[in-house]
């Protein structure tokens, strides 16, 4: 849990980390299910100006590289392949062009650790809207996301190209 400490910085750190983990409990309890889907759309829209300076991309990986370069030490992620698929990229079961990645970093995995928040909940929808709107202003394409897995050291998810 959150203690006190005598570095100023990682109190900062701290107090924004039970802000985030407020919100997040207030966000579930007011609004239920629907929580989630108004963080991860708000998410897209703070994403989308994160991604308004960045190099435009042409593909996934370009665009995840982009990110994770913009953003080292805030964002850590990879596409991933399974040993039985030939590409990253794939075509999903609705037609979809899509792709699973693994989210090793991202802006709140400490604040889920540290503030002892359910995996999954509201606030990791932040995160996935973050991404899917800094990946839609890089690639030109509307992204969507799915969570496959969540762990403490990492993130299953697809990405998918929105019709």
């Amino acid at each position: 849990m959150l203690d006190p400490s005598d570095s100023p910085d990682s109190n900062l750190l701290h107090a924004c980390m039970s802000m985030l983990a407020t919100i997040n409990n207030g966000m579930e309890d007011l609004l239920g299910p629907a929580s989630k889907g108004v963080i991860f759309n708000t998410g897209v829209e703070q994403g989308k100006l994160l991604g308004v300076n960045l190099q435009k991309a042409e593909d996934f990986e370009t665009a995840i590289d982009t990110v994770n370069e913009a953003y080292k030490g805030v964002w850590n992620v990879e596409l991933y392949k399974s040993i039985d698929q030939d590409s990253f990229i794939f075509e999903d079961e609705m037609g979809r062009e899509a792709a699973k990645i693994i989210v090793k970093d991202c802006p709140v995995r400490k604040a889920v650790e540290l503030c002892e928040l359910q995996q999954e909940g509201p606030i990791c929808y932040l995160t996935n809207g973050y991404l899917c709107g800094m990946l839609s202003q890089l690639t030109g394409k509307k992204i969507g996301m799915e969570i496959l897995k969540a762990g403490p050291k990492s993130c299953l998810k697809q990405i998918h190209v929105r019709k």
